[in-house]
């Protein structure tokens, strides 16, 4: 058993299935991939990373707990890293913005991905609006704090969903702890008030807070 992971990485964990076929896209140190690996969640996983330093720790990793063969290092960007043999279906992007895991998102192998593992750190909004038009939807979500950061774990699955904007924004109804991410946006919105002059800017604002905080309730 390995267990030395983040609670944010960990947290990843329930969504993956033995019989997926995945690859985790910035991978970094693969921590996550050894703990799914050595405790048997999946056989085999591929790595990749956007350079040969990004991915030397993970690559010593995979060595430090003999599993060459079973995590697969690629030095690429993003999905650019698969070829048509590895028949993957599932994604894993984790510790990053929305944009960037668009671009990566952005590639002619996500026609063949049937689940997309997600945790992104902001910009939530852009993340469902986009990833839905792509064809999936929202299987789960749950908010994570880790070391005072919060992140989302979204599941997307193939599937044609629509969303209404308040879902999209807010987040959807199967969302787990979805008071701390309301608590969070109401901060949010909060400090911008107290930087802020315009009054039009200020009143849009506290409409959003009056609403997050009757959607708390």
């Amino acid at each position: 058993m390995i267990n030395m992971i983040s609670d944010r990485l960990k947290s990843l964990t329930k969504y993956v299935d033995k019989n997926d076929v995945a690859i985790d896209v910035g991978c970094d140190h693969a921590m996550l991939d050894v703990y799914l690996v050595k405790n048997n969640i999946i056989d085999k996983i591929i790595v990749s990373d956007i350079s040969n330093s990004a991915l030397e720790q993970g690559i010593e990793n995979i060595k430090k707990y003999n599993l060459v063969g079973k995590v697969i290092p690629r030095v690429g960007n993003g999905l650019e890293v698969l070829n048509d043999s590895d028949n993957v279906n599932t994604v894993i992007i984790s510790g990053m913005g929305s944009n960037t895991i668009l671009e990566i998102l952005n590639n002619k192998y996500i026609y063949n991905i049937n689940k997309l593992i997600i945790q992104s750190n902001k910009d939530y909004y852009l993340l469902r609006k986009n990833v839905n038009k792509m064809g999936y939807n929202i299987k789960h979500e749950e908010v994570i704090s880790d070391n005072d950061k919060i992140y989302i774990n979204i599941v997307f699955t193939r599937g044609i969903k629509k969303y209404n904007e308040d879902e999209l924004k807010y987040g959807t109804k199967n969302m787990i702890n979805k008071e701390l991410y309301y608590n969070c946006l109401i901060e949010e919105k909060e400090r911008i008030i107290g930087c802020i002059t315009d009054k039009d800017l200020i009143s849009s604002l506290r409409q959003e807070i009056r609403l997050l905080k009757e959607k708390c309730k």
